[in-house]
């Protein structure tokens, strides 16, 4: 063996590029790791690269409680959602605990529900491990089981061992774990979240990586019960906006018998979890015997990145998720998502060198950090207007107005529903602060807001099929019609449709599409009216993607484009089958009729001609 040097050295340009027979390291089986595995393999497959890759994961995800968790409050963004089914990844139903298809704003002096665009399921809650502690009935696995196993099925190996040292030895990353294992590796991936005794192992190697800083959280699980919970919160996520000291948010996620409760903040510690409990807008969102002061079942004070890691990348290494980078305070399992892509593709189409992941992944990285720095002017924004019930009150009194009204013209609620589900940059927040409109209906609404009372509202417990995500269509129904203008992309998430075409005065049925399949996606391109009808069969429910959404991540990710095309080269396949079988069957038909009809009709040919 090699002489170790614990230190990266310098190799040629050339060798540091994957091939075939490369050996990857994923350390960290977490939703950066598998994001990372999947999307690597997949684009090396298309590549024609034969590589192996390992997944070191100590957390068996089937478990319950902190042994197969990995501390999140269990939201998967509306952008996520919508992006991972244009990649052809449907989260399933088992995996998801409720679908939500609202957030109910709370107060000191106001509750306002804020409803879903295209009144659709499009936010997932979600465990990441089996479960919570005292959820003895529940079994399966949560997300990162769901999202390993994704991993897996595209050829990774999932080893479930913990790495206990790594080194550089002859250039090349070698790894040892504590069952014995030691194993040299092409390329070295840190997945391993903020864990001390991992990050040391990244700077141990002494290529400039330093670890990012972090705050303290607060989560816990609360029994409930099914029935309880679709009364007091159905299939809405409660955020509250409270003048607690020291509390920047808090959430009270409904799942499927717990609601989680998540609180961030400054120092938070049980006396500061006391006060959010006992404040009367958190208690009027249980039920009037519950006791908040009852222990859950399962709690924690896990760390979440607030601000960037330094050099989270080096020759054969490279970083990922909340190791290096992630959204302040919201959606990191979508953060995870878009820096772990960016780094497949640095891998597989520009190589496994510094100056390579420099070039193409740390932008990925810079842009979040900088957006995170808005984020964090926002949430000092949010912080004073929470000691302001004058602002509160204009605030309350807004989004009453705007829900009454078309999504278009939501503008507070909009800015308000991105806030709270992370599913738009912050830059994005805060340019549509900044326009006239914004400005000129919170000036007219100041003045409107003295004239109105702001009761509190109560809520319906919603869809009786919460575990599910899209819009549900019953059999028979026109989902679009052709001839109609359209702007969005529809991706079945579960059931059938029917693709029908008008044709000399009958329906022609093209083709059928299930589960993983879109349709819609041309009027994305062009500006042509719908081509074709399509309608349910049996019930069928569907997620829309509008035109802004996708094209800005085609934009920025060209591979969603290839899933595009090679969904539409695979329906042009199919049609110019079925179009053969329609021309042979016709064929058939003809050669079967009696030689005086088909004279007759030479003669018809003849006389029109």
């Amino acid at each position: 063996m090699g002489k170790s040097n614990n230190k990266i050295t310098e190799t040629s340009s050339s060798d540091l590029s994957l091939s075939n027979g490369s050996k990857i390291a994923v350390i960290g089986g977490g939703p950066s790791g598998s994001f990372f595995s999947y999307f690597l393999l997949d684009m090396a497959e298309r590549a024609g690269i034969k590589i192996t890759l390992d997944i070191y994961e100590g957390k068996d995800f089937n478990k319950l409680g902190p042994l197969g968790c990995n501390h999140c409050g269990g939201i998967v963004s509306e952008s996520l959602v919508q992006m991972l089914s244009a990649e052809g990844i449907t989260i399933p139903n088992d995996i998801l605990e409720r679908g939500i298809d609202s957030y109910v704003l709370h107060m000191e002096n106001g509750t306002r529900k804020i409803s879903t665009p295209s009144f659709e399921k499009r936010i997932a809650a979600v465990y990441r491990g089996a479960g919570p502690l005292g959820a003895t009935d529940r079994i399966g696995t949560g997300l990162d089981g769901f999202l390993v196993g994704l991993a897996h099925q595209k050829g990774a190996t999932v080893i479930h061992d913990r790495v206990i040292d790594a080194d550089i030895v002859d250039g090349f990353p070698m790894l040892k774990t504590k069952g014995g294992l030691s194993k040299s590796y092409d390329l070295l991936v840190g997945a391993t979240g903020l864990k001390d005794s991992s990050l040391k192992l990244f700077e141990k190697l002494d290529f400039g990586f330093q670890r990012p800083k972090t705050t303290k959280t607060f989560i816990c699980e609360y029994y409930l019960g099914d029935k309880l919970l679709k009364q007091y919160f159905g299939n809405s996520m409660h955020v509250f906006l409270l003048n607690v000291p020291r509390l920047e948010f808090a959430a009270l996620i409904p799942k499927e018998d717990f609601v989680t409760l998540v609180m961030l903040g400054n120092n938070i510690d049980k006396d500061l979890v006391a006060n959010f409990l006992s404040n009367p807008a958190v208690k009027e969102c249980f039920p009037e015997d519950w006791d908040s002061s009852q222990e859950s079942t399962c709690r924690c004070f896990p760390s979440i990145n607030i601000q960037t890691a330094k050099k989270p990348y080096a020759d054969r290494v490279v970083l990922l998720g909340d190791s290096a980078t992630s959204k302040l305070y919201k959606n990191g399992i979508g953060a995870a998502y878009y820096a772990s892509k960016a780094a497949a593709s640095t891998a597989v189409f520009h190589g496994i060198s510094e100056h390579a992941f420099e070039k193409h992944y740390r932008p990925v990285c810079r842009a979040m950090h900088y957006d995170n720095l808005l984020g964090k002017m926002i949430f000092l924004f949010s912080k004073l207007l929470q000691k302001s019930l004058l602002a509160k009150r204009i605030m309350i009194h807004i989004i009453g107005k705007e829900q009454q009204k078309e999504n278009s013209q939501r503008i507070l609620s909009s800015v308000l529903w991105d806030m709270f589900t992370g599913s738009a940059p912050y830059k994005d927040i805060t340019l549509r602060t900044m326009k006239p409109s914004f400005i000129f209906s919170s000036i007219i609404n100041t003045f409107t807001a003295f004239f109105t009372s702001n009761n509190k509202e109560t809520f319906a417990s919603g869809d009786d099929d919460e575990k599910s995500l899209g819009k549900l269509y019953r059999d028979g129904e026109i989902i679009v019609k052709e001839g109609d203008e359209g702007d969005t992309m529809f991706v079945i998430q579960s059931g059938t449709v029917e693709v029908i075409q008008h044709k000399n005065g009958k329906d022609v049925r093209l083709a059928e599409l299930y589960q993983g399949d879109f349709f819609g996606e041309m009027s994305l391109f062009e500006s042509e009216k719908r081509s074709a009808t399509v309608r349910a069969k049996n019930d069928a429910r569907l997620l829309t993607i509008n035109k802004k959404s996708l094209l800005k991540r085609i934009l920025a990710d060209p591979s969603m484009a290839f899933r595009l095309m090679e969904k539409l080269s695979g329906r042009i396949r199919n049609l110019d089958k079925t179009i053969s079988r329609m021309q042979a069957s016709d064929r058939r038909n003809w050669e079967s009729r009696p030689d005086s009809e088909k004279n007759g009709a030479d003669n018809n040919s003849n006389i029109k001609s």
